[in-house]
């Protein structure tokens, strides 16, 4: 009976997480104890990884052999992520692409993801963009740096990181913690004799088991992020450079950049214009005649309908009877 709360005791502890953070970062600090490496107290209750200030410290504030050992050995242990992101645009597609691949290889590094559309401009007209996604060792990160200029023209660069160190050394310490209780589990296990215990123990085994192959799996992902960092090149095809310009500080600057600008933008419209009416010319030129046959029939309708509505001129020989006729009647009334 008492193996049976004994293993209930386990499962117990395994479900509420094999320690909160404070236990995990004190088993931590404990760890880095027997490293050599001394924790403060208040460190290891709030959790965090810094270390205290040895005894060995100089009253003068200069640092002392044992003070930098130990600041060495928390550079050494911190568990930081890093990612970077490039923006590159190359006349020569293949070329660049080449180079990707010989870089991330020369570095020993290693492609996760890659994807490239577009046809190319000698076969269909269209730009190429090609989207890689590197892992890169991460103390081969300044060499990347180094020679991503080489692979075109960089229009944006961006990295950030994150430091993981807390939850990676918890996540250790959890683990650490859970495999203690797998050996004693074990142990009770092959002591037991009653059906009833062994079944108890088994199911707070496989709990444990579940758990040790969750945080292994954590940990594993946490290694594989640390120790190769993520790199995501942005490549693109184009025709034309972009002009990058720095940003304008002095009065002089603003003018001048403004005024390009404006000549840029001028020069753009009446290329794009010009563009326009040729390439567009054969519609142009039907429209126009369509607009001239249209306009033709309006104008000579409307002429016709004027000259019906003009008075006619009348003849001379009309003009000399009615003439006589109004003399004969004026003859008459005298």
């Amino acid at each position: 009976m008492s193996v049976v709360l004994l293993a209930a005791s386990f499962t117990a502890c395994s479900a509420g997480g094999s320690g909160a953070p404070q236990a995990a970062s004190s088993m931590a600090a404990a760890e880095d104890d027997q490293n050599g490496v001394v924790s403060s107290g208040a460190a290891a209750e709030n959790g965090s990884l810094a270390l205290g200030t040895t005894s060995g410290s100089t009253s003068s504030g200069a640092e002392s052999p044992s003070s930098n050992s130990a600041a060495a050995a928390v550079q050494a242990k911190r568990k930081i992520i890093e990612r970077l992101n490039y923006v590159i645009e190359t006349l020569k597609f293949d070329e660049a692409v080449a180079q990707v691949q010989n870089l991330c290889t020369s570095l020993n590094g290693y492609i996760q993801d890659s994807n490239v559309t577009g046809s190319g401009i000698l076969e269909k007209g269209t730009l190429r963009h090609a989207i890689y996604t590197l892992r890169i060792p991460q103390e081969n990160l300044p060499q990347l740096k180094e020679k991503a200029n080489t692979i075109g023209t960089v229009l944006s660069f961006s990295s950030s990181s994150e430091n993981v160190s807390e939850q990676y050394y918890d996540t250790e310490a959890r683990l650490k913690s859970l495999r203690t209780q797998q050996e004693r589990l074990l142990a009770l296990l092959q002591k037991s004799g009653s059906l009833t215990d062994i079944i108890a123990l088994e199911k707070a085994l496989a709990d444990v088991n579940y758990q040790i192959e969750e945080l292994t799996g954590t940990l594993k992902q946490y290694d594989s992020l640390i120790q190769y960092s993520t790199v995501t090149i942005r490549l693109n095809e184009v025709i034309q450079p972009t002009q990058v310009e720095r940003e304008p500080v002095t009065l002089g600057d603003k003018i001048s950049h403004t005024f390009r600008q404006s000549v840029h933008g001028l020069a753009s419209f009446g290329e794009g214009l010009l563009v326009f009416l040729l390439g567009c010319s054969p519609v142009l030129i039907f429209i126009i005649l369509i607009v001239a046959v249209i306009y033709w029939f309006a104008w000579g309708r409307k002429n016709r309908r004027r000259r019906q509505k003009s008075p006619q001129p009348v003849e001379p020989e009309h003009l000399e009877k009615s003439n006589q006729a109004e003399e004969k009647h004026s003859d008459k009334n005298l």
